[in-house]
């Protein structure tokens, strides 16, 4: 007899490649019936988020087998497990809780609402897609329909591997200097097994906490950040279960102030004010010192340069973008003047530090901007932009951050 498949439910809004967070903990959505789902207040449980839409073939057969293997097995029923069923249905949000309750879900699992940006977080493009986070908030994988397409063989091999992100064996070789100086580079890497990232805490001389994650690659990770302020500083490196913890001494220098010059392209003139500092029109040539340059490579001619010269393709034609950095490639659908979304890319080079910030039209360039003048710049961040208040203008507060990391 030949196995049947069910059909895939294809989410044709989403128009990307995705490249998955490699520490989701900053994921949150609404809970049906009240409350914000946060994974960063599930710290040591595996958590399953299980993407769904209410007209779903494949979710309606799917769902209630995985939920009645569930209630079978003592120890996915043992508390370690958190199951999240994320429900797509912004058309009609009335018959998600109806879904939902025809799938027999066991006691304990929970309904989400999630809108495009949950789904564009995760890389969604077809449902039932299931998205597993290890106990340290480290996405372990991810499970398409496509690439399982018999329903019952899907849930065997999510079940495997929910135990798994659970069991896996982790270990951890850190290497972190003793000292720095202020507003230096810290270069914290190290080897690690069992895991496709770390995560990485700064904890400063005041108390105050910085997350950040590095990728594992072949067995490496490693990762550059910079400390603004002196004294006796915590770096807590954190691999599954493991955790390891360095003292780094930052030490006052005559050179800890950085100073920046602002080179922006031709359409960004405002956005180079929201940084208030000193700003001139970029040329062909890059001048001395620590440099924020702004706009992307159609705008600005510096910015085309570094990009072709660090791998960076920042391009958008009609409503479709790119943004590629090395092999990290994010596509976007974007609307002018009412959504986009932007690449800050910061590093080291020739003893300076050089900032991008690179928007797919002039209004990403601006939301770069705002990052930017926030601080706390490092590594690679993804912005993205809608005008929630339809001004035409960009503000602040319409302004986020969908992807944070180092470079590859």
């Amino acid at each position: 007899m030949m196995k049947r498949t069910a059909p895939l439910l294809l989410l044709a809004i989403i128009c990307i490649s995705p490249i998955l967070p490699t520490h989701a903990s900053g994921f949150e959505a609404p809970i049906y019936g009240g409350g914000t789902f946060r994974l960063s207040d599930y710290r040591g449980k595996v958590v399953v988020l299980i993407f769904s839409q209410p007209t779903c073939s494949h979710c309606k057969k799917f769902i209630p087998l995985l939920a009645e293997a569930w209630r079978s097995d003592p120890e996915l029923s043992s508390g370690r497990y958190v199951v999240a069923v994320a429900m797509y249905s912004p058309s009609n949000p009335q018959a998600a809780l109806p879904a939902f309750r025809s799938y027999n879900p066991p006691p304990g699992w929970i309904l989400l609402s999630v809108s495009w940006s949950h789904l564009l977080y995760f890389g969604i493009k077809y449902t039932a897609t299931v998205v597993i986070i290890d106990p340290s908030g480290n996405l372990f994988t991810k499970i398409e329909p496509q690439d399982v397409p018999y329903i019952p063989d899907m849930v065997s091999v999510t079940i495997e591997k929910i135990k798994a992100a659970y069991h896996r064996p982790v270990s951890l070789e850190l290497s972190v200097p003793s000292k720095v100086p202020v507003g230096e580079p810290l270069v914290i890497e190290g080897n690690a097994s069992g895991v496709n990232s770390v995560r990485i805490v700064l904890i400063s001389p005041d108390g105050a906490e910085e997350e950040y994650s590095a990728m594992v690659s072949s067995g490496h990770f490693r990762i550059s950040l910079t400390l603004s302020e002196p004294g006796r500083w915590i770096v807590r490196v954190i691999a599954g279960s493991t955790i390891e913890e360095r003292r780094v001494s930052v030490e006052a220098s005559s050179n800890s102030d950085r100073q920046y010059k602002v080179l922006y392209g031709k359409y960004d003139r405002e956005a180079a004010s929201i940084l208030n500092l000193e700003a001139m029109k970029a040329g062909n040539e890059l001048p001395d010192g620590n440099l924020v340059i702004l706009g992307g490579p159609k705008a600005n001619e510096l910015a085309a340069r570094l990009n072709e010269e660090l791998g960076i393709v920042v391009d958008v034609n009609g409503s479709r973008g790119i943004i590629k950095v090395g092999d990290r490639v994010w596509r976007f659908r974007v609307e002018y003047g009412r959504s986009d979304y932007a690449l800050i890319a910061s590093l080291e080079r020739d003893g300076r530090r050089i900032v991008l910030g690179e928007g797919l039209t002039r209004f990403g360039t601006r939301a770069a901007a705002i990052k930017i003048a926030e601080g706390g710049i490092d590594g690679i961040i993804l912005v993205r932009w809608v005008d929630d208040n339809g001004n035409g203008e960009v503000d602040p507060e319409e302004v986020e951050v969908i992807f944070r990391g180092s470079w590859p």
